[in-house]
């Protein structure tokens, strides 16, 4: 027995094959915007793993310099006083000129070299962070407290680096120096990194 097929018309064909195309036509356009916006999620977490890579190099050198002025401190436990430096954010902004006083010096008493390593320290602290700067309060003869702060020009929300998010007019970093001891670095953009020297 012989199976008759049904023949559509030409129009119908025509018909489906626009449908067809429409169809095609989205799915493309919603691939293309989930696409963009997954591209975008990438972008973001570029920035981000960036900045945040750079900030731990930053928190990294701030470590090494602290050992630095530490194994200076302990060389020098007769001049440990003159260590202190309570200089304010602000008022370190110029830049450090080398101090030659103790090299090659047959005579150079123990304040003499504190004041030596710690012009000398301060330099190196300048040219390794971005505005670097540093305050140190001497504890008796048992140690020092060390805070090495810099500037981190990626920080963009006042909120983020303030001791209360609810306040962004509230002080920096909660690991820089107390207002109270008179650092107060004004800029929000300001890092710190505090250390506990025991000698």
């Amino acid at each position: 027995m012989q199976q008759l097929t049904r023949i559509r018309p030409a129009y119908a064909r025509r018909a489906n094959r626009r449908k067809s195309r429409g169809v095609s036509l989205l799915e493309v356009l919603i691939s293309i915007l989930l696409a963009t916006i997954g591209l975008l999620a990438l972008a973001g977490a570029n920035v981000s793993a960036i900045r945040y890579s750079k900030m731990s190099q930053y928190r990294g050198t701030a470590t090494m310099l602290a050992q630095d002025i530490a194994e200076r401190m302990r060389a020098n436990k007769l001049g440990l006083n003159t260590y202190t430096y309570t200089t304010s954010w602000t008022g370190q902004a110029s830049t450090v000129a080398a101090d030659t006083s103790c090299e090659g010096a047959v005579t150079c008493t123990a304040a003499n070299l504190a004041a030596y390593d710690l012009n000398n320290w301060r330099k190196v602290v300048q040219s390794q962070l971005p505005h670097g700067s540093v305050f140190i309060s001497i504890q008796g003869t048992v140690g020092a407290d060390v805070w090495i702060a810099w500037q981190d020009p990626a920080v963009a929300n006042a909120a983020e680096n303030s001791t209360d998010s609810r306040n962004a007019a509230a002080d920096t970093a909660k690991e820089c120096p107390p207002v109270s001891l008179g650092f107060a670095p004004a800029d929000e953009s300001v890092r710190c990194s505090f250390f506990r020297i025991n000698l």
